[in-house]
């Protein structure tokens, strides 16, 4: 088995799946639709933003939150950016998991340089 085959027959499955063509699909429609494309851009910023700003452990900001749940309001009745949305949230999961998958194959053999051990 030739590693290199394998990753380009799993690129070759990735662009063919259903989930990628649904993505792909909405991103188009979006694309064409300048507020529904604002929408979303601003609706991931501030999703964004406040992972980040959980990740670093930084005290909420609630007008980021404010701010992000307006946004998914109007969001949810634009039904081309709420599709894309969709489409992006399953496309993620299924990124995560792929990548949760490949990261474990790989790590075979590091285990020696757990600092914890």
């Amino acid at each position: 088995m030739n590693m290199y085959d394998e990753a380009y027959a799993l690129a070759k499955a990735i662009k063919e799946s259903n989930e990628m063509k649904r993505l792909k699909a909405a991103s188009e429609k979006v694309g064409a639709d300048e507020d529904a494309k604002k929408m979303v851009k601003e609706y991931i910023s501030l999703q964004m933003q406040a992972d980040y700003a959980k990740l670093a452990g930084q005290k909420e900001d609630e007008s980021i939150y404010k701010k992000l749940q307006e946004t998914a309001i109007i969001v949810s009745n634009n039904e081309l950016a709420q599709e894309y949305l969709q489409a992006l949230i399953s496309w993620n999961q299924i990124a995560a998991d792929l990548q949760k998958i490949v990261a474990e194959a790989m790590s075979q053999g590091l285990d020696i340089l757990d600092l914890k051990k």
